[in-house]
């Protein structure tokens, strides 16, 4: 996954804002795919969005489905499309739960950031595999 710096930077922002609630959010661009088959998604937008998890926001997210319909609608505008998905994780490590593993889509990337006393300790990305699970990709953030 490419991202741009302040992209990046407005995830961690939205993180540590939402405290001590999870943050979440969408992420929009291009998906990239090699001849064999291999997804890179590029993003260049994020849009952050509200957690409607109506308990249990402490530790769980939920992006209600009109909003994920408005951001998709805004994208396919601008020639793009929804690539993944963002979320934090509170006083936790950066990686899927099972919540997560049903929520992403075959082939969207999803950050994960790990706060800790509410400060942003580790990032992660993880690719949605077509089989279904996860694996964990690089996040390359550019200037």
């Amino acid at each position: 996954m490419k991202l741009p710096r302040r992209k990046f930077e407005i995830i961690q922002e939205h993180a540590v804002r939402e405290l001590p609630y999870e943050c979440c959010g969408l992420l929009v661009g291009r998906k990239i795919v090699d001849h064999r088959g291999n997804i890179d998604n590029v993003v260049l937008e994020v849009a952050p969005c509200r957690n409607c998890l109506y308990t249990g926001r402490e530790n769980g997210f939920e992006i209600s489905y009109s909003e994920f319909i408005d951001v998709e609608r805004e994208a396919k505008g601008l020639g793009l499309v929804v690539v993944g998905s963002y979320h934090s994780h509170i006083n936790s490590t950066a990686v899927p739960s099972r919540n997560d593993i049903n929520f992403a889509s075959p082939g969207h990337s999803m950050l994960i950031i790990s706060l800790h006393g509410g400060v942003p300790r580790e990032i992660t990305s993880w690719l949605r595999r077509d089989a279904g699970g996860f694996h964990q990709e690089q996040i390359r953030v550019m200037a």
